[in-house]
């Protein structure tokens, strides 16, 4: 969260190439580390034939959408290296909501829901901020929803550490 909130700060300058390069390398960061806290949590065993197609539909519907709104801001971005690293951060967002909903299936708890719908709020708040920043709809609206989706997610995983949580299903806290 600490990546992740010096990328929501360093945003206040996104104009300036510098600025928007670096909010979006702290972006793919934070999503970074949380995929690597979640994925030894996750098991693709426990999956049963019709769940594993589901999660592989909604996967490829949900990346076809990410895709297009990655190629509708390809234009729009200040540099090769923010475009880079605005595609790396969609996909490791996108790889933790997989992770999470995965994460959720194998241990099904109050701990384990809450950190999911906590990830799955970072994505709408990471669409609507990007929607409302390069006024695609709805303007400062979306920017709005974003901003209040941001302030339930940090709520959530607050919540989400102070849950009592098995050894084996917390998530692992080492940084690196």
């Amino acid at each position: 969260m600490l990546f992740y909130g010096a990328s929501s700060i360093s945003t206040i300058w996104y104009e300036a190439n510098w600025s928007a390069t670096l909010s979006m390398g702290l972006n793919f960061i934070s999503f970074l580390l949380i995929n690597r806290a979640i994925f030894p949590k996750i098991d693709l065993k426990k999956m049963n034939f019709p769940f594993m197609i589901s999660f592989v539909l909604m996967m490829i519907i949900n990346g076809y959408l990410i895709y297009e709104l990655i190629i509708m801001i390809k234009n729009m971005t200040h540099s090769s290296l923010h475009y880079i690293l605005m595609v790396l951060s969609t996909m490791t967002l996108f790889i933790a909501a997989f992770f999470a909903l995965l994460y959720n299936h194998k241990y099904s708890s109050k701990g384990t829901l809450v950190f999911s719908i906590f990830i799955v709020l970072i994505v709408f708040a990471e669409v609507f901020r990007a929607i409302g920043y390069y006024n695609f709809a709805y303007g400062d609206v979306a920017v709005y929803i974003a901003r209040i989706l941001l302030i339930i997610a940090s709520a959530l995983v607050v919540h989400y550490s102070m849950l009592p949580k098995k050894e084996d299903e917390a998530l692992n806290r080492r940084l690196f």
